[in-house]
Order: C-alpha cells, then sequence, then structure tokens
C-alpha cells in the first residue's frame, strides 16, 4: 500500500511560563566536595601490568540511590562538573523536597559503599585495594549540608527559545514525571460498551487470558485474547533523557502455562534542528518494547541488568525504577567459587543508607527472575510487591529464550502517540505530518544478480590481474566458496575435481576483462588460539608476541603477490569470537594485519558448525530452549552466507557501487554529479584514534577513491590495506581535521555538481561548524570563524544527515489521505519538511531480513490476517519481531541559487541504494556506507608492530 504522509513521533514544545513545572531549584555538585576527591582519592592509578587506570567519582551510585528513594529529584550530572546541574527538583514540590543532611548522608554512604566494592572487585581479581578508604572517610567527614548552594531557575523553553544545556535533561524528566502524577493511561483497541462494563469491573489483568474475542495467533487458531487492554506507566532512573516503562508488565501465557512478561517502554528527549525560522524545540517520544526475563539467566562475559523497585518513605506515582546490574565472578582458576555478585555501586548503597530487607540477593535473584517481578508472599506469608525485573537480551543462558516478539508496529506507535499528545496539552502540539516527494525508485535485484560482477568494473577498481585466496578449514566451506567465486566471476570452475580434503591448489584463469589466480590453502594453524604467553605480564607486550608469531604464519601461508598482480583477495574460514578461549586469544585482526603486510584484504567465513538457528514460528517449549538451539546448518544457508562472504570481498572490499539509474526528483532530474563522503574515524581502547577520512565517487567511474591522511587518492582496496598496517599517528587535532577536509573539497570541486554528505553525530565535535547553533544556511565551514570561499565552490551543495542515534530523528508511522485511523504503516521514499523547505527525511523499503510481524498487527490489539490455511482470520501479533525503520534526516544546508532542495535530497535518498554488495538500502549514502566500513580496517596499534624477523 502506498502511504502519502509520514508522522513523526515528535511534539512541537510550547511555553512553559505559569505552569509549576516552570519554576525548579538547582544545585551544583559542591567543588569544595569535588576537589579532595580527585585529589587525594579517586586519582589515576597504575594497575600492575595494565598500564595508567583512571578513576572517577563514582556518582552514578549516589545518583541512582537519590533517585530511587526521593522521586522528586532529579540527577543527571555524574562528573560533579562545575556549571553542570547535580540535582534538581519541582519548586511546586515543597513537601518533598530533599533535605540537605540527608542528601549529605546520602552522598557520603554512596561513596563509601562505591569505593568499597572497587576493593571488593580488585581484590577478587588478586589486586591491591585501588582506593584507600581511610583517606577517603577523612574527606567525606567535612562534608555538611551548608555546602550545598541551591538556586531558583525558571524554564524559558518555547518556540523562538534556544533550549540550555541543563533543559535537555531537566524537561523529559519533568514531563514524565507529570504524566505519572497525573495517572497517564493509554487503552488498547477500540472500545465499545461492553468492553468498558468490563473494565470497570477491574477484569482487565493485562494477562489477555479470559474474555474479549477469540482470534488466531500467529496462524494459531483458538487462542483467546482481550479485546481492550489499558496501560499504566512508571519510570526508571534513566541515564540518558527520561524513560517510563508500561507496569504492570503483560504476561503471555502459553498454551502449556509458561508465563512469559513484558512492557512497553517510552523514551523522551529534547532535540532541535537547523536553519528553521525560528527555534523550535520538540519533544521525541521513542516507543519500544522490554522483554522481561523470566528463568535461570548467566552471563560469564557481560554484566546483567536489572530494574530494581525500592519503595521509601518518599515514594510517589513518579516514584522511579532503580537501575543496577550483576555480574558473574568466576573466582580463583581451577576452583569452583564463582558467584553472582552486584556490578555496580547502587545495591550497595541502598544497604548502607538504611535497612532495606527487600533488597534481592543477586544469587537468587539470577537463579529465579520471574519469583522477584510478579507480586508473591515473603518468608512470613505476607504480600509482597514485585521487586526487581531482569531486562531479557539473547545470550542468557540456557533455557532463557522468549516467546514474545521484538519491536513495535506503527500501529502501537500510532495507539500511544495519539494519547500521549492531549496529555500534554499546555506543553506541546503534535508535529506536523510530513508529505511524500515524488522519486524514482530502482527494482531491488535478487541474491544471484548482485554476486554476478560486472568484470571490466573489477579490473577498473583492482587492477587487470587479480589474485583469490581461500584459506579453508573444510571441504564443505571450500567448495561453496569456489561456486560463489565461479557465479560472482564466470569462471569455467568444476568443483567436482577437489579432493576430497583441503589440499593446495591454484589455477589462473584468462578472461577478456582480467586475469584471475584463484589458490586454495589449508588454513591450518593460522586460525588457531593466539598463543599467548603467560610470562610476559604486560597484556599488550603478550598480545605484541604471539601477534608477530601469527602474523609471521599468515605471510609464510600467503607469500608475497606475483608478477603484474594488482589486488589480492583472501577468504578465511574460521570460528567466531565465542570459540576461542578469550577476546585476547582471538587472531581474526592479527590474521588481517599479516594479509596487509602482503598486500591483501580480508574477509572471514564461518565454518558449517558454528550454525545455531531458531527450530521456526511454532510456540517455544520448556523443553528445546525455547525455540533456539543447535542444528546442523543446512546447505542453502551455507551458500547464502558464502556468497555474501565473496560479494563483500570482492565488491565491497574493490569499492564497486551502482549508480542509479534516474538521480533527483521525478520533476528535477540531475545528471553528471559527483559525490563526496567526509568521515572521522573514532575507535578507544586498543584500536584509539581519531582520524579523518573522504570518499569520492565521479559519474564515469564505477568504483569510490578514497583520500587518507598524508596520501593522495587511492582505491578503496589500497586504502583497506594502508589502513590494516597503519602504525603512524592516528590521532589528530581538529584544526588538522578541518585543513583535511577543506583539501578534500578544494581537490574535488572542479567547476561540476558535486554532492557533499556529512552526518552530524560523526563529525560535529571535530568541526563546530556543522553544529545546530553554528550551521549557516549556504555557507559550507569547519570551524565557525573560517568559512570556506563561496565563489571557489560554484557547484557545491551539502547535504548534512542525523540518524536516530540519541534520538535525533524520530520515530514515526505513515498513513494515506484515509488519516491513521484507517491504516497505518512504515511506508518508504522521501519526504519534505512542511515547516522547513530544506528539511526532509528518507525511509527504507522493508528489507528481505525484517521480522514478519505486520505493521499494522499488534501486541495488544487484534487485526484480520491469514492464517496458515490462507483464510481471513482475526489475529494479534504477539510473538512476531516487528522491523522498527530508522528515519534520516536530511538538512539540505548549502546549494546553489534557484536549485531545488528536493532534487538534492533525493539524491541522498537515492544513494543509499547504490551500494553494489547490498540488495537493501543502507542507512547512509554509499560514500558515507563505505567510508564507515573502513573505519573497522583499522587495527590494534600493538599488532601493528614491524616484523624484524626473517620469513624463515
Amino acid at each position: 500500500m502506498r502511504y502519502d504522509f509520514l508522522q513523526p513521533l515528535s511534539v512541537v514544545l510550547e511555553s512553559f511560563a505559569g505552569h509549576g513545572l516552570a519554576q525548579y531549584w538547582a544545585c551544583e555538585f559542591p567543588a569544595k566536595w569535588a576537589e579532595p576527591l580527585r585529589e587525594h582519592v579517586f586519582r589515576p592509578t597504575i594497575a600492575e601490568g595494565e598500564g595508567e587506570e583512571k578513576r572517577s567519582i563514582p556518582l552514578w551510585a549516589v545518583n541512582g540511590a537519590i533517585a530511587a528513594l526521593m522521586p522528586q529529584v532529579l540527577t543527571h550530572d555524574a562528573r560533579g562538573r562545575r556549571g553542570e546541574t547535580w540535582l534538581a527538583w519541582a519548586a511546586n514540590a515543597q513537601d518533598k523536597a530533599p533535605d540537605r543532611a540527608l542528601l549529605v548522608e546520602f552522598v557520603k554512604g554512596g561513596l563509601m559503599a562505591a569505593a568499597q566494592q572497587r576493593n571488593d572487585q580488585a581484590k577478587r581479581r588478586g589486586r591491591p585495594p585501588v582506593i584507600d578508604t581511610a583517606v577517603l572517610a577523612g574527606v567525606l567527614d567535612g562534608f555538611c549540608g551548608q555546602d550545598l548552594q541551591f538556586t531558583r531557575k525558571t524554564l524559558t523553553l518555547g518556540p523562538g527559545t534556544s533550549p540550555e544545556s541543563a533543559d535537555y535533561t531537566l524537561v523529559p524528566h519533568a514531563l514524565a514525571t507529570h504524566l505519572c502524577l497525573t495517572d497517564w493511561q493509554v487503552v488498547h483497541g477500540d472500545p465499545t460498551p461492553a468492553d468498558l462494563a468490563e473494565q470497570e469491573r477491574g477484569t482487565d489483568d493485562g494477562g489477555g487470558a479470559e474474555g474479549g474475542r477469540r482470534t488466531a495467533e500467529d496462524g494459531d487458531e483458538g487462542v483467546t485474547v482481550r479485546a481492550v487492554h489499558t496501560t499504566r506507566w512508571r519510570r526508571t532512573a534513566a541515564r540518558d533523557g527520561a524513560e517510563l516503562v508500561s507496569w504492570p508488565p503483560y504476561v503471555y501465557e502459553s498454551k502449556n502455562g509458561v508465563r512469559y512478561p513484558w512492557s512497553y517502554t517510552l523514551r523522551l528527549s529534547v532535540q532541535t534542528r537547523s536553519l528553521e525560522g525560528e527555534d523550535q524545540p520538540r519533544l521525541h517520544v521513542r516507543v519500544g518494547m522490554r522483554r522481561w526475563a523470566r528463568y535461570n539467566v548467566f552471563d560469564p562475559k557481560r554484566a546483567i541488568g536489572l530494574h530494581l523497585l525500592s519503595p521509601s518513605p518518599w515514594a510517589d506515582a513518579s516514584s522511579p525504577f532503580g537501575l543496577a546490574s550483576m555480574s558473574w565472578n568466576p573466582g580463583p582458576a581451577g576452583k569452583k567459587q564463582g558467584f553472582m555478585g552486584w556490578a555496580d555501586g547502587l545495591v550497595p548503597t541502598l544497604q548502607r543508607l538504611g535497612s532495606l530487607d527487600h533488597l534481592p540477593n543477586p544469587a537468587e535473584l539470577a537463579k529465579d527472575p520471574l519469583g522477584f517481578l510478579e507480586p508473591g508472599t515473603d518468608a512470613d506469608g505476607l504480600p509482597r510487591d514485585p521487586v526487581a525485573a531482569v531486562p531479557y537480551r539473547p545470550g542468557m543462558g540456557k533455557n532463557t529464550g522468549h516467546a514474545v516478539g521484538d519491536g513495535v508496529s506503527a500501529k502501537d506507535k500510532w495507539r500511544i502517540f495519539s494519547q500521549l499528545v492531549p496529555a500534554l496539552e499546555g506543553f506541546a502540539t503534535a508535529d506536523a505530518p510530513h508529505v511524500r516527494v515524488p522519486v524514482p525508485v530502482r527494482a531491488r535485484l535478487s541474491a544471484e544478480e548482485l554476486l554476478r560482477m560486472d568484470r571490466g568494473a573489477l579490473a577498473v577498481a583492482a587492477g587487470e590481474r587479480i589474485e583469490v585466496v581461500l584459506c579453508c578449514q573444510t571441504a564443505t566451506m571450500r567448495d561453496e566458496a569456489l561456486e560463489a567465486l565461479a557465479l560472482a566471476l564466470d569462471l569455467p570452475l568444476d568443483v567436482g575435481e577437489q579432493p576430497g580434503q583441503v589440499q593446495s591448489w591454484r589455477q589462473t584463469y584468462t578472461l577478456p576483462e582480467l586475469e584471475v589466480l584463484v589458490r586454495v590453502e589449508p588454513v591450518g594453524e593460522v586460525a588457531d588460539d593466539l598463543d599467548l604467553d603467560d610470562k610476559i605480564k604486560r597484556r599488550n607486550d603478550r598480545l605484541k608476541a604471539a601477534g608477530i608469531s601469527r602474523q609471521m604464519q599468515v605471510r609464510t601461508l600467503l607469500g608475497q603477490p606475483g608478477p603484474a598482480v594488482a589486488s589480492r583477495f583472501v577468504l578465511v574460514e574460521m570460528h567466531g569470537p565465542d570459540a576461542f578461549a578469550s577476546a585476547d586469544h582471538d587472531p581474526k585482526m592479527t590474521v588481517r594485519a599479516g594479509a596487509a603486510s602482503c598486500g591483501a584484504v580480508t574477509q572471514n567465513l564461518l565454518p558449517p558448525t558454528a550454525a545455531t538457528v531458531k527450530t521456526g514460528p511454532r510456540e517455544p517449549s520448556e523443553d528445546d530452549g525455547e525455540g533456539i538451539q543447535e542444528e546442523p546448518e543446512s546447505a542453502k544457508s551455507q551458500r547464502e552466507r558464502t556468497r555474501r562472504a565473496i560479494g563483500d570481498l570482492l565488491i565491497r572490499q574493490s569499492g564497486l557501487i551502482r549508480r542509479p539509474d534516474r538521480e533527483g526528483t521525478t520533476e528535477h532530474p540531475l545528471t553528471d554529479v559527483a559525490c563526496l563522503g567526509l568521515w572521522v574515524v573514532r575507535r578507544t581502547g586498543d584500536y584509539k584514534a581519531v582520524m579523518p577520512l573522504a570518499v569520492a565517487s565521479v559519474p564515469d567511474q564505477p568504483h569510490v577513491m578514497v583520500r587518507l591522511p598524508h596520501s593522495g587518492w587511492v582505491t578503496y582496496h589500497q586504502a583497506s590495506v594502508k589502513l590494516a598496517g597503519w602504525s603512524s599517528s592516528r590521532t589528530f587535532e581538529k584544526q588538522h581535521i578541518q585543513a583535511f577536509f577543506a583539501d578534500c573539497v578544494a581537490e574535488s570541486c572542479d567547476g561540476g555538481d558535486l554532492a557533499l554528505f556529512t552526518l552530524a553525530q560523526n563529525i560535529r565535535s571535530t568541526c563546530p561548524a556543522l553544529t545546530n547553533p553554528n550551521l549557516v544556511a549556504d555557507r559550507l565551514a569547519f570551524h565557525p570563524d573560517r568559512p570556506l570561499d563561496a565563489g571557489q565552490y560554484k557547484g557545491l551543495r551539502h547535504i548534512r544527515l542525523r540518524t536516530n542515534t540519541g534520538d535525533e530523528s524520530a520515530q514515526h508511522f505513515s498513513y494515506g489521505k484515509g488519516g491513521p485511523q484507517s491504516r497505518v504503516g512504515v511506508g518508504a521514499g522521501l519526504w519534505a519538511s512542511e515547516s522547513n523547505e530544506r528539511l526532509f527525511f528518507s525511509t527504507a523499503d522493508k528489507p528481505k531480513t525484517a521480522g514478519p510481524g505486520s505493521p499494522g498487527g499488534s501486541r495488544l490489539e487484534w487485526h484480520e490476517g491469514k492464517n496458515r490455511d490462507k483464510e481471513i482470520v482475526q489475529k494479534i501479533d504477539t510473538l512476531k519481531d516487528v522491523w522498527n525503520p530508522q528515519l534520516l534526516e536530511l538538512l539540505v544546508a548549502v546549494k546553489q541559487k534557484d536549485d531545488p532542495a528536493a532534487a538534492w535530497a533525493a539524491l541522498a535518498h537515492q544513494r543509499r541504494t547504490a551500494a553494489a554488495h547490498f540488495a537493501d538500502p543502507t542507512t547512509l549514502p554509499v560514500e558515507l556506507h563505505l567510508a564507515f566500513k573502513l573505519s573497522s580496517t583499522l587495527l590494534p596499534s600493538h599488532q601493528l608492530e614491524s616484523i624484524d624477523q626473517p620469513e624463515s
């Protein structure tokens, strides 16, 4: 179905003047407290064998306890910085205003509990204490209530007013508190008088187990569900923005009596746009799903989060869940002394601050999360409210699957948003819908059509003589890889001639466009765990020694390229990360570095035994791992993923692209446009880097070119090899990045039309001129005080993009001319803002890998659909995953006189389908997509040490 309008889940904020929420008290974390804590207690320390280990004031534990126990107090600055609001609360909440002395005790108890927990963790790791608690106690002894300075402030948010920094945090929390205190509710379904009477009698328990209509759920007829449900909400102490969760949870009960609890979530955040006639702060609303664990949970590598219900003497309807986490502590090697313990300071802080005997034991909670989630009785037989809820995620141990699907449908978004807007009356009005822009579209290619390469294009991108090396463990994947390679390049290759075991084999194929040298090699020890020498104490030195040894093995296996070989491509059959003893034992990065030293790029391929598959859409049971189990991988699955790996290796890593057949809008087509994407590689930890690069395409070339620091324009393959062996400086200052980008633009502007693509979330921290407050229409600048001379770039257009990172672009649903009451969905296309002629939004077609849930379906409401016998029945999409598409914002920041802005926004939209290796649209235009993929090529610095030993 075609949809004509796209409704963002955003509201335009109005003035808060005259409302009680406009007045609030604010307090900074006293500098008198922060300075001695940083100077004497929470200082950088040297952990033996690990280098410098940063320490900070652990205010998250303190803030979490304050938020859990004192609901009227909003906390957000956990770094104790000057000029930042630490605590805030509404001025009209004087009856629950925090007591200074109590706040001081919270700080003292919280910091001491967090410090003690850090020391306990260090002790379990065999290290000395990291914090001197005696010194900490001496510092805390000097804290007193008079140190807290409260300032009365007014929210001046509204049209024409730019939000202050504190407003971005305070307003969402204030509105979330308002919704809870006014008992805002959402009614799901179309209530009839009989339904309403049933609700008034209190029979709607959220479980959907009695009354209502008989429906078919996921093709299974005879399941009875209620027609109308009412959802109530509760806050959580979210660290980013404000979050509401539907409470009590809904429960899906399977036919064999297994209960699966779940909730809707709402995340609220304040956002602004650029180049509007006047500032219009918006509240973005993100609707989500939270499935709660119901069975024994366990994860030896990652912490397990939980929502903690902490009633206090100050509790009211707005009291938030505390957010805590627990983790597995393995104990000494070779001894069964592991235990589940708290992974942060919230629970130890709450335990220290009061006699809260309702707090759970982490081991008991991990063993039976459902027992703490549902109401029950305590040891004395008295009624007990829910205590804790553990959010479900895949991989939390055996039998922890969840029957309820993931994602939220367009209908559920519409239902919740349409009832949220009236609840915010006086604070906000619904944002105007966006209107469809007619643009030419391209038919989606099949997987086989994608893999069949244009050999002439490959010869231009990679050279007329290439080498493809298949390093395999199993004959199964060797044969699949050879067949995929033969299909991709139309090689006269007979897989049946290969021996039963993987053996060295090579053949040269001379084709009209290029010459292809194909090699098969047993991967051998190259794909095994890295051999780490435990006698080497420092981790980096251990990894460096192991990495050099493995790189030598790779170089021996591959050898140097033969005469006239322009590009080398290596496919390595290797297990996934879970198959290795630890992350440090995983050899993938080292193998890539070794291949780069031989002038080759690599692509990994999992062996056939590594597949974990879903057993299908049937209902899960207690006995089979909840619908997920280990099964032999099908031949079709092996073939598909091998073809994808070969396509990624040869097509994507050669930088090949497929230009849209027609660019621009239907009304204003574009021709002969060059495109340039600017990107900043940002990596942390072992990979630490802040490095600029640029990816460009020109109309007469089938591939992109890449510009790296200190180099000219090179092919994508060459750039990948350079980055995989990059051992020089990888951290660049802002001025160097800005100068590099200015050079790239100057080199790309040759008098023709040039479309410049940038991603706001990626580039603005190093190029502040591209932030909302500094962006100026039709002026390109990377530094606010140093704009580029527009006279030198007459063909330049700049399209700045924003994704949903940080909720900066809103969720949405689409509808036709009949309105959302008739039908809602997730229409694909280009959409124009009614309030800004330069602002557009791009949505993609539903990918083949998306969940089967209908956008018009719901977790709670029935809708018409077909069952397995193709009969029209009433269905409810409780068990189906639902695809949640992303809204990409396109702002035409620079255009030429008389340019139709829609045509250049359409170009960015169409470039999302220009990746030659991928059938579905990419999140970003292909130039930025390929730049992002290049960033993963940069390897850890300790694996790039020069190899001085001879290869023999």
